[in-house]
């Protein structure tokens, strides 16, 4: 039992499960995350994209690789601490604060990124003028306008969505401008304003003569297969437009279907061709977030309290 205590409140285990997080999470910063396993087999090579799903690199934070090591740092910095406060209560350690607030603000700032990986949840859309998203609480986000503003090089400058919340058909908030740093805040969810794009959009004809929109990124599936909507080439001629289908079988993309209006992808028939531009917007609830801000909070009043007893200590060691 004391060789398993001694381990646990090694410093070398420390560095080492530090290290070992640093590496694995830059790593996992260069594959994107989250994604349909048909990106990664679209985007690497068959071997490295069954690597990437089987070790959990697409969602790395909710993966051993990630959870194993920082649990292990958890309870290498929970018996840290418990051996800190024990020695100081036994007389056997100097009192020193500002450690055991180090290590306490690293242990909620833990705890506040569980929360965030388990429990955060965060919804893309995008939307034309008129169109709008419902929020938990039974909120509506209804887009007004948008304004893309741009520097006399033509560069962007600035997106804008002016937005009406509402709830129970009256109006919480009439009007709001969403920017990039300036989100909107609903209940226990903040809205971003994360891009904008001009996207394309295809009205399908089921057998039964009804209509079904869809919008570039979205599919179907058919006969087993994935037909997915790509966009649309020969956007700038209408008479000319085509709508181009990508096929999958699993996870390999077996064929690419360009189609006109009047013909048939799939069980459908595609009735118009168009393309809008839209917002892109970004919900997010992340109950991690005040923990991990009260965590960065106790980190830094640790800090700063280290060194202070350090620079007493220093002046107490030049006066004798």
């Amino acid at each position: 039992m004391d060789a398993v205590y001694k381990f646990f409140r090694s410093v070398k285990l420390a560095v080492v499960l530090i290290l070992v997080i640093a590496v694995l999470s830059i790593l996992a910063t260069l594959i994107p995350q989250q994604q349909d396993p048909a990106f990664y087999f679209h985007t690497y090579s068959p071997l490295a994209a069954r690597a990437v799903i089987a070790l959990g690199l697409d969602s790395f934070f909710r993966s051993l690789l990630f959870l194993v090591p920082t649990g292990l740092f958890f309870v290498n910095l929970s018996v840290c601490t418990v051996d800190r406060l024990a020695r100081r209560s036994r007389g056997k350690a100097k009192r020193r604060h500002g450690p055991d607030l180090i290590h306490i603000g690293l242990l909620v700032l833990i705890v506040g990124a569980m929360f965030s990986v388990f429990a955060r949840r965060e919804a893309m859309v995008y939307l034309a003028e008129g169109e709008e998203i419902v929020l938990p609480g039974e909120y509506t986000v209804r887009v007004l306008s948008f304004e893309f503003e741009q520097y006399e090089d033509g560069r962007p400058k600035a997106w804008i969505s002016t937005v009406r919340v509402r709830r129970n058909g009256e109006d919480v908030i009439p009007s709001y401008p969403i920017e990039v740093n300036r989100p909107l805040k609903v209940n226990r969810v903040k809205v971003y304003q994360t891009s904008y794009a001009d996207q394309a959009r295809a009205i399908l004809v089921d057998p039964e003569g009804v209509e079904h929109g869809i919008s570039g990124g979205e599919g179907f599936t058919w006969e087993g297969r994935l037909l997915l909507f790509r966009g649309l080439e020969g956007a700038a001629f209408p008479e000319m437009e085509r709508a181009i289908f990508e096929e999958w079988t699993g996870h390999e993309r077996t064929d690419v279907a360009v189609v006109a209006r009047g013909e048939m992808i799939g069980q459908y028939r595609v009735a118009d061709l168009s393309s809008r531009l839209v917002t892109g917007l970004k919900a997010v609830h992340d109950p991690g977030f005040l923990p991990v801000v009260a965590a960065l909070i106790i980190v830094a009043a640790g800090l700063s309290l280290t060194f202070i007893q350090k620079r007493r200590d220093q002046e107490g060691e030049q006066d004798q």
